[in-house]
């Protein structure tokens, strides 16, 4: 479907193959079925915000699209048996072995990254110069210019993957996944199962924390953040078909993973925003919008502290909470 500006609109979920109604899971449903049902409901959700996150006046909708994209990949992820792998309707030749949609949704994510980046940069920066003087003001303006040029450039090729053959083949191939095509998990296994998956992921954030010392470096800090975000996927994936004695606890889990994940989150803005605002600054000629720069990177730099000091805290109580599941 086409608006009247030339843009493809988000098809329907009956267009791209999904039946009119969600798919329903209990704890008694097989692992297949629980996450045919999981596709079945995050590809809805990536649906509903993909108008959003074409037009780009709310950067939630990115964002929420984004999530969506990761809790698909989460539950190819969890469940191996679910190999992703279908003909994709695009113009690829007959010949090419199948698309992995695990890969596709990678491809999709990338594509999306840039944008969300700097919608999250712009915003915090923004707000940290809403009590500027108008001179002070006017000069971070010119230092986010490069930036708000910057983000247009990605939000071309954003819209251009969102109208491309690749793009709907994922969509129509995730649906053929959700309805139980190139779905080779038979075995009558349980919510149980999955909840058994949370053990991979629990070890590997474990084995990060472990890793992290007094004074980790920024890398480090961000790679828990990816292994934190698995766990808590993983969790939400295992929550619904869960049996009733396990699902007070992954709340409770799901509700740790995600009071980490706002720390780490805060302290990669805070390193991306400080990098990025330094470079600004040093290519400045005139001395305010470099000044301006450095208060900037003096706030990021509050901030990151900040959220390094609260990491010990949320870290022990994720472990906490993962334990009676793992």
């Amino acid at each position: 479907m086409t608006s009247a500006r030339g843009q493809r609109r988000a098809p329907a979920p009956a267009e791209v193959g999904l039946g009119e109604q969600p798919q329903d899971v209990s704890a008694s449903t097989t692992t297949a079925e629980h996450a045919r049902a999981r596709i079945d409901q995050q590809l809805r959700a990536l649906l509903s915000h993909q108008d959003g996150a074409r037009a780009g006046t709310d950067p939630e909708e990115l964002h929420q699209f984004r999530v969506a994209i990761r809790r698909l990949r989460s539950v190819l992820k969890t469940v191996p048996s679910m190999t992703g792998e279908v003909r994709l309707a695009t113009d690829t030749p007959p010949e090419q072995s199948p698309a992995d949609l695990r890969d596709e949704l990678r491809w999709l994510g990338d594509v999306t990254s840039p944008v969300r980046d700097l919608d999250v940069l712009l915003m915090r920066l923004r707000e940290e110069t809403a009590g500027f003087d108008e001179d002070e003001l006017a000069a971070a303006e010119q230092l986010m210019s490069a930036l708000v040029k910057e983000r247009g450039t990605h939000r071309i090729a954003l819209g251009r993957a969102l109208s491309s053959a690749r793009y709907q083949g994922l969509l129509t191939g995730l649906a053929a996944l959700a309805n139980g095509d190139g779905d080779g998990a038979q075995a009558p296994m349980t919510g149980t199962k999955l909840v058994s998956s949370l053990r991979k992921p629990y070890q590997a954030l474990r084995k990060a924390i472990d890793e992290l010392g007094d004074d980790p470096e920024d890398d480090q800090v961000h790679a828990l953040r990816i292994k934190g975000k698995r766990l808590r996927y993983a969790a939400e994936t295992a929550l619904p078909a869960a049996k009733k004695s396990d699902v007070k606890q992954l709340g409770k889990l799901i509700k740790a993973a995600k009071r980490l994940q706002d720390v780490l989150g805060e302290h990669q803005d805070a390193v991306v925003a400080a990098q990025r605002v330094r470079e600004l600054g040093a290519a400045q000629e005139k001395p305010l919008p470099a000044f301006v720069a450095g208060r900037l990177v003096e706030r990021e730099m509050a901030r990151k502290a900040q959220a390094r000091a609260n990491l010990p805290g949320r870290c022990r109580k994720v472990l906490k909470q993962a334990r009676p599941l793992v």
